[in-house]
Formats: structure tokens, C-alpha cells, sequence
């Protein structure tokens, strides 16, 4: 963001950049993996349950 204005970044404003996408891309993962839990769960109700082979 600094840098689009001409100023130097910050180690700070760095720091939070790399800690805002790291939050950011945990999150949007979680989320995948919570959609894709949900999906198995639905495919498995309408099978009739899980299978064991």
C-alpha cells in the first residue's frame, strides 16, 4: 500500500500485510474444507450410509 503512494514500506506494515494473507488464506481453507465435509456428508445420506469396502 506504501508503496503505491511513493513511501518505503514499513517492517510493520509488512508484517501485517504477510500476517493479513496468512489469516486470509486460512480462512478461505477452512471454508473449502467445511463445504467439502458437508458435500460427503450429503453424498453418504443418499447412498444409505457410509460403505466399509
Amino acid at each position: 500500500m506504501a508503496r503505491a503512494v511513493g513511501d518505503r514500506p514499513s517492517l510493520l506494515m509488512c508484517a501485517f500485510a504477510a500476517v493479513s494473507s496468512i489469516v486470509a488464506g486460512e480462512l478461505g481453507d477452512r471454508r473449502l474444507r467445511r463445504r467439502a465435509r458437508i458435500r460427503a456428508a450429503k453424498r453418504r445420506a443418499g447412498t444409505g450410509g457410509s460403505s466399509t469396502g
